[in-house]
Order: structure tokens, then C-alpha cells, then sequence
């Protein structure tokens, strides 16, 4: 394997692994939940995904938007600087986890009600409420694991990383064991089960630091508001990239509980769970690359950037063609991993192929968003996000299904993607490549 080939492959399947790790959380979650609670359960954890993910989705923000700035400044040689960007990030990662403990433990009922709980049956609706009043509490850990295993990757340790993520995970999956079936918790047994599995990932994560490996260092640092304002901006595009999660389950979940019921948020439940884990590979690879492509940005190497680029369509074009296809083959036997009920199973089947059609156009979205703002083209980057996470995406879920009917609402998202992947290629060929 030559240099080049080993560095891409260094890079990629650590954040491959990691993304896929961490969305495997709320799958295993889905998977003992709906095998030793039932459908209710299952539908009453995706009630709450919408304000889980839209959190986890602003936090990406700071992660993401230092480590393009790390990048760059260590392509220049800027050590102390990319410290600064560090150090920076980690703080605002940390503010945002207070706030959404406070708000998730404090308005728990308010919000279930919000994403669409009030149109449920009372047992769903309290269920809700619990999971996510319990999963906020570990609100700290949580973001602080996904934060800090991308600087570990970017600071030179992406297999420490992925086994971060992996020793969480691991965790996760025997504690959910433990919880639901043995102590019998319930959804509470299921949030507490994952806020566990993240703290012992935290502190995998942080033997990187203790121990003094890479060149980025936990230490003090000044605030500087400009740079706040940059890695908001850098990292934007990514947080808008990841609010495709939690804007998708919103408007399915109101949608679905008005036109269908219990069944319908339950089946978009179990969707949404096979969704995260496609997101979750395709992501990585676009994540993986973001290191590389801002590296090749500090040392102004065009040609690299362009390699990089070619590389990452192909890989995510074919990923995705293998993902749908299995998807769209095995429709039954993947609902069957969640849940026993056989309404759910026989409209999770129909509705899986065509929902899963949606992850090519997305596989290829990734990678224009992750290419652009990696290389200060930042404007371009939010508008495809923009477009892709939230506008589109929810015009088309909420018109389809009136202008075509309500069997069409599984169409949504592969029409939104494909939009959105024509906005990208006019943006990209429009907008030349400038050196800052």
C-alpha cells in the first residue's frame, strides 16, 4: 500500500468507526428497547431523538469547526495556535452540555409535547418524557466523548479513538442487557444504559491528553471572541449537515402522528435507527477526509485537495449503492432486528426500500459540504446543508404526501436529496478555489 493510501485509510475508517459507534447509542437502545419493551417503546424513544440529535448536532459544531482550524494551522506550523482552537472548542462544547441538561431534565414533558407526543396515547407520552429527562443527564459526557474523539483523531491517535467510541459501545450494548431485561427499567434503564456507556468513552478519550500524546494539550487559554466567531463559522456547515437527523424525525413525527398514529411513528422509529447507521458511515468518510483536505489547504496543494476529492465520491458513491441495495433485499429482516409486532414489521418493510434510495443522493451531499467549508468556502458549504437539513428536507416531507398522497411520505427524503445534490455541483463548479 503506498503513503498516500495508508494515510486515507489511517483517517477515514477511525472516523468511520467512531460516527458508526456513536449512532450504534441509540440503535442498541432501539433494538432492546423494541425486542424487551414492545412497539410503544420503540416510538416513545424516537419522540425524543429530535431534541437529542438537535444538541448533539450544535455541539458537532465546535469539534468540527477547531478541528478545520487545527488543520490549517498545523499545515502552517502553528502549534500554540491550534492549541488555542482547541482549548477553545472544548469549553464551548462544555457550555452547550450544561444548557441541555438543564433544559432536558427541566422541560422534559414540554418538549416530548413539542415533537409531536401530545397527538400520542398517554403510556407513549410518558415513556417520552422519561427517556429523555434520563438521557439529558448525561448530557456531559455525551458531548464531551463525541468532541474530544475528534481531536484525538486529528491529533494523530484515530485508532485511540475509534477505541473510545468502541469501549462506550461496548458498554452500552451489555448495560441495555442488564437494564431492560434482568432489573427490567424499562426506557429509563435504556437512557441510563447509554449515558454510562458514554462516560467510560470519556475516559478512554482522555488518556490521550493525560498521557501527552499529539501536540494538542488541555491547559489555559484566553477567550478570544473572534475565534469563537470562527469556528462557529467553520464548523456551521457541519452542525446544519448533522440537523438533518433530529429536522427529519420532527417533521416525520408530526406528520405521522396526525396521518397514521402510534404505527407510523413507531415505523419511522425503526427507520430512522437504520438511517443513523448509514449517516453514520457515509459521514465518516466525509469527517475523515476533513483533516486531510485542510491540511492540503495550509500547504496550498490543489492537486491533493482535488485527489482527495475524487477519491471520496467514489468511495461514498459505491458505499452507499451496497447499503441501499442490502436494505432493499433484506427490507423484512432488518425491521425484524427492532421489533416482533407484526403491523410494524409489515409497514416497515414496504417502507424501507424506498426510503433507503435517499442515502446515495446523501452519500454524495456529504462530501461536497465536508470539501467546501474544509477549504474556506464556507457560504457555499452552509447552503447546501441548509438546503439538504432543513429546508428541503422538511418541504418535501410535508408536501409530498398532500400532493401525492400519504403512501408516497417515505419518497420525501430521496427527492430532497437529489435536489440538493444539484444545488451542490452548481455551487462547487461556480466557486473557485481561493488560498487565505
Amino acid at each position: 500500500m503506498n503513503p498516500k493510501a495508508k494515510q486515507l485509510c489511517s483517517y477515514i475508517f477511525p472516523a468511520v468507526g467512531s460516527l458508526f459507534v456513536t449512532y450504534l447509542y441509540n440503535v442498541m437502545d432501539g433494538i432492546f428497547v423494541g425486542q424487551g419493551i414492545g412497539s410503544a417503546a420503540l416510538g416513545a424513544v424516537n419522540i425524543g431523538v429530535p431534541f437529542i440529535t438537535f444538541a448533539v448536532a450544535i455541539a458537532s459544531m465546535f469539534p468540527m469547526g477547531g478541528a478545520t482550524i487545527i488543520a490549517i494551522r498545523m499545515g502552517r506550523g502553528d502549534k500554540d495556535g491550534a492549541n488555542h482552537a482547541f482549548m477553545t472548542a472544548l469549553m464551548l462544547t462544555v457550555l452547550t452540555a450544561v444548557i441541555l441538561t438543564i433544559a432536558g431534565t427541566v422541560f422534559s414533558k414540554q418538549i416530548v409535547d413539542l415533537s409531536g407526543a401530545r397527538k400520542l396515547g398517554d403510556e407513549m407520552r410518558r415513556m417520552s418524557a422519561d427517556y429523555l429527562f434520563y438521557y439529558s443527564a448525561f448530557s456531559l459526557p455525551m458531548l464531551m466523548s463525541n468532541c474530544l474523539s475528534v481531536f484525538v483523531r486529528n491529533d494523530g491517535s484515530p485508532a485511540l479513538s475509534f477505541v473510545g467510541m468502541c469501549t462506550g459501545a461496548v458498554s452500552n450494548i451489555f448495560l441495555d442487557w442488564l437494564f431492560i431485561f434482568p432489573l427490567q427499567m424499562g426506557v429509563v434503564g435504556a437512557a441510563v444504559a447509554s449515558g454510562l456507556g458514554q462516560v467510560f468513552s470519556l475516559l478512554v478519550l482522555l488518556s490521550h491528553f493525560i498521557r501527552k500524546h499529539g501536540d494538542l494539550r488541555i491547559r489555559c487559554f484566553t477567550i478570544q471572541p473572534v475565534l469563537i466567531k470562527k469556528i462557529c463559522r467553520r464548523g456551521a456547515p457541519e452542525a446544519v449537515t448533522q440537523l438533518t437527523t433530529p429536522v427529519t424525525a420532527l417533521c416525520y413525527n408530526l406528520v405521522l402522528a396526525g396521518l397514521v398514529g402510534d404505527i407510523g411513528v413507531s415505523t419511522y422509529s425503526v427507520l430512522s435507527f437504520i438511517y443513523s447507521l448509514a449517516n453514520a458511515v457515509l459521514s465518516g468518510v466525509a469527517q475523515g477526509l476533513q483533516p486531510l483536505w485542510g491540511n492540503s489547504y495550509g500547504k496550498q496543494d490543489t492537486k491533493e485537495i482535488n485527489d482527495y476529492f475524487r477519491f471520496g465520491i467514489t468511495v461514498n458513491l459505491v458505499l452507499s449503492v451496497l447499503i441501499s441495495a442490502g436494505l432493499v433485499l433484506f427490507s423484512e429482516p432488518a425491521i425484524r432486528i427492532f421489533s416482533r409486532d407484526l403491523d410494524l414489521i409489515n409497514t416497515g418493510a414496504k417502507a424501507l426500500p424506498i426510503f433507503s434510495l435517499s442515502f446515495i443522493p446523501m452519500a454524495l451531499n456529504l462530501i461536497y459540504t465536508s470539501l467546501l467549508y474544509s477549504t474556506k468556502r464556507t457560504k457555499q458549504s452552509d447552503i447546501i446543508a441548509i438546503c439538504r437539513g432543513i429546508v428541503v428536507k422538511a418541504i418535501a416531507i410535508f408536501c409530498i404526501p398532500v400532493i401525492l398522497g400519504a403512501k408516497t411520505i417515505w419518497a420525501a427524503p430521496f427527492v430532497a436529496e437529489m435536489i440538493t445534490f444539484a444545488i451542490a455541483v452548481v455551487l462547487t463548479r461556480k466557486t473557485k478555489l481561493i488560498y487565505q
